[in-house]
């Protein structure tokens, strides 16, 4: 499945820097496919009204069970508020225990470097998880 193109919400100043967040979300099951697929939906519809944010994008790598994320946000008090809203908190809480071990990297970068390509993140990712080669 190819990725969510990129969504712009907010523009920001070309020198002011940005919080990026990537993340690698596998599941354990494909049968949790379906319901993970309804979750993200919940979520693009939080993210629509979020305040601070800048942008985002997921690639649904299916055959895989795997989900990766990437957003940018004006700066962390706002990343860290989505996070902890509805539904976002609910629906972390309710998928924990289906996923594989997660990875999250949080980078800053100049406004004028996003949206960050897919290939950076998931560079960080790999090295965050020890798989770079």
């Amino acid at each position: 499945m190819p990725a969510f193109p990129w969504k712009s919400f907010t523009s920001v100043e070309p020198d002011r820097e940005c919080w990026i967040v990537a993340s690698l979300l596998p599941l354990k099951s494909r049968w949790r496919i379906p319901q993970f697929l309804r979750f993200t939906m919940a979520i693009r519809g939080q993210l629509a009204h979020a305040e601070g944010l800048i942008g985002y994008s997921l690639i649904a790598e299916l055959p895989s069970k795997q989900f990766l994320t990437l957003s940018a946000w004006v700066d962390e008090e706002r990343l860290n508020a989505f996070a902890a809203a509805m539904p976002h908190l609910d629906i972390m809480r309710k998928l924990r225990p289906h996923m594989a071990p997660t990875t999250f990297v949080t980078w800053k970068a100049p406004a004028n470097e996003v949206p960050v390509s897919w290939e950076t993140a998931r560079a960080r990712l790999e090295a965050a998880n020890g798989t770079q080669e």
